[in-house]
């Protein structure tokens, strides 16, 4: 145990109640760990727990660990139940969400950055640029409206700006995308554009122009719709202004580019856990890749395939199975927690009976993907 950080009673009374499947989360310190974890399987005192146990068992301290989240309340719902369990040492562990971590990053490393002057972007002046931007739109432009409703597009062009960020699209990934798909429709490959039988307007097998031409047309004004989209981030870099997803495009683009920073990182933050795992976009997982790419990593992400069929905040298991696919070489531990402590049996019957029926749950991904135990998964 590492002599500077004093385990509490707290922490060993935690420990000891921990369910069967729990504690093997737990105890499993080293390489990649999965756990998958619906709502009220106590994944906040299992992350904490487990952190417990990693300076109770290890060599290494609280400035070695780094835990990633999506909300503030979350950061200081877990800073506070680490610090019933070692203290004010949990000061020193790296609790963040995504956001925080990178500007963190940025604040640490300003020579990299060169941007001493530049202010976060408003909600209000994402609305006014954009607006403004709008407005200066040739007539002949697929997004010009008129002056009646002229900045219908803006919500739109604002989400869209904001999913590609996220996501880690560029224009020209986007655009290629649709050429593709086109391409695709038209050589007769996409079922939905194609006449399944003879119609007073084609034939079966012949192709639905008049239904790709509406597609056609959409794709049009997506395509005018990335053009604005480049003039506005153009705007706020002449206006040394930012939006926060460009925080961690940009620490993504620093660890890219400088090894040398990036194995800093890597030496310094030797567990990283990330909670809500399924939630996490585009960008979000490709900074995880980079923390974690190296041979055997100590990470472990938390995640809900349930929520896959709400898709709450963009909630997708597609990154889940990413994450499994990745590490299936490297030892991967899967561990599912099955009990529920907030809810009432007949209540989870019923979820869990409608959860059965969703056919792309990471668990039966995961059995047909790796054949994993069967015993595993029974209560599945």
């Amino acid at each position: 145990m590492n002599p500077k950080t004093q385990i509490s009673t707290a922490y060993q009374q935690a420990y000891q109640r921990l369910n069967a499947r729990q504690k093997e989360a737990v105890d499993h310190i080293y390489g990649p760990l999965m756990v998958i974890a619906g709502p009220g399987t106590g994944k906040t005192q299992l992350l904490a727990v487990r952190i417990g146990r990693i300076l109770e068992t290890t060599d290494f301290g609280p400035e070695n660990i780094l835990c990633l989240t999506f909300t503030n309340a979350g950061v200081d719902a877990m800073r506070k139940r680490l610090e019933s369990f070692i203290g004010k040492d949990a000061r020193k562990i790296g609790i963040y969400t995504f956001h925080a971590f990178c500007n963190e990053v940025i604040q640490d490393h300003p020579e990299y950055f060169n941007m001493v002057e530049w202010q976060p972007i408003s909600e209000l002046e994402k609305y006014e640029w954009m607006e403004e931007i709008i407005s200066r739109l040739a007539s002949d432009h697929p997004l010009y409206r008129g002056k009646g409703d002229q900045f219908v597009d803006v919500d739109s062009l604002i989400s869209l700006n904001r999913i590609m960020k996220q996501e880690g699209w560029t224009k020209d990934m986007v655009q290629k995308e649709i050429d593709d798909y086109l391409e695709e429709i038209k050589s007769g490959k996409v079922d939905e554009f194609v006449y399944k039988r003879d119609t007073r307007n084609g034939k079966k097998g012949d192709l639905k122009w008049d239904k790709i031409g509406e597609l056609e047309e959409r794709f049009t004004r997506t395509k005018a719709a990335l053009d604005v989209i480049e003039q506005y981030n153009k705007l706020l870099k002449e206006k040394k202004r930012y939006d926060y997803e460009d925080m961690i495009n940009w620490v993504i683009d620093l660890f890219q580019n400088h090894q040398g920073l990036l194995s800093d990182y890597w030496e310094r933050y030797q567990f990283i856990l990330v909670d809500e795992y399924q939630d996490t976009n585009g960008a979000q997982n490709e900074l995880l890749k980079l923390l974690t790419d190296y041979d055997q990593p100590n990470v472990m992400v938390v995640g809900d395939d349930d929520q896959a069929i709400y898709r709450f905040q963009g909630a997708s298991i597609g990154n889940m199975k990413s994450f499994a696919d990745r590490f299936s070489g490297s030892g991967l531990k899967v561990v599912v927690l099955e009990e529920n402590y907030r809810s009432t049996q007949d209540i989870l019957d019923v979820a869990n009976q409608l959860i059965a029926n969703n056919q792309n749950r990471l668990v039966q991904y995961l059995q047909e993907r790796f054949q994993l135990s069967k015993q595993l998964f029974a209560h599945v």
